[in-house]
């Protein structure tokens, strides 16, 4: 379930564990005034090698010659 932020004009931001298919909040259950959701910054990290281009073998090793379709190659 993830976390979303809302803000209350009397009692400021605050964050609320819900369901992806539950209806927004309208009022601040601690306080009733009407509250907004509020988007943040979303925290996830890439860890890890395979989200990059990978560069072809030919860059890869220094024992290598170029190879015609590199990049390198036809400059």
């Amino acid at each position: 379930m993830p976390i979303y932020e809302y803000e209350c004009p009397t009692c400021g931001r605050f964050e609320l564990l819900q369901k992806l298919s539950a209806e927004p909040l309208a009022t601040h259950e601690a306080c009733g005034s009407p509250v907004r959701k509020v988007m943040s910054a979303g925290s996830f990290a890439v860890k890890g090698g395979g989200h990059q281009r990978a560069a072809p073998a030919c860059e890869r090793r220094s024992d290598s010659p170029a190879c015609a379709s590199c990049p390198s190659a036809q400059a």
